[in-house]
């Protein structure tokens, strides 16, 4: 699948420091859009509090990139391990 990505992509080095390649954990994700930008929303809950992580903007081509990354990641994911249980949401 082409997915417009060019066939031979440059090389590209992704320097991170240590607090941001080690991840956090998120529970809660919301995304909101407008006409030049998506924004994508990651916090983390727990009771009646939450803290908000991260906020991600995208443009509405990367996001629609990413959507296509991530559903076909899911699907890769779930052929390998089963299908994923979306579980309760947080009300």
């Amino acid at each position: 699948m082409d997915r417009g990505r060019p066939e031979n992509p440059p090389d590209i080095t992704i320097k991170a420091e240590d607090e941001v390649a080690k991840g956090r954990f998120s529970n809660l994700a919301q995304v909101g859009s407008a006409v030049d930008s998506f924004v994508l929303d990651f916090a983390f809950v727990q009771g009646r509090a939450g803290w908000l992580l991260a906020r991600v903007l995208l443009s509405p081509q990367h996001a629609k990139r990413f959507h296509a990354a991530l559903g076909d990641t899911l699907a890769r994911y779930e052929e390998r391990f089963g299908t994923i249980d979306s579980g309760p949401t947080l009300q």
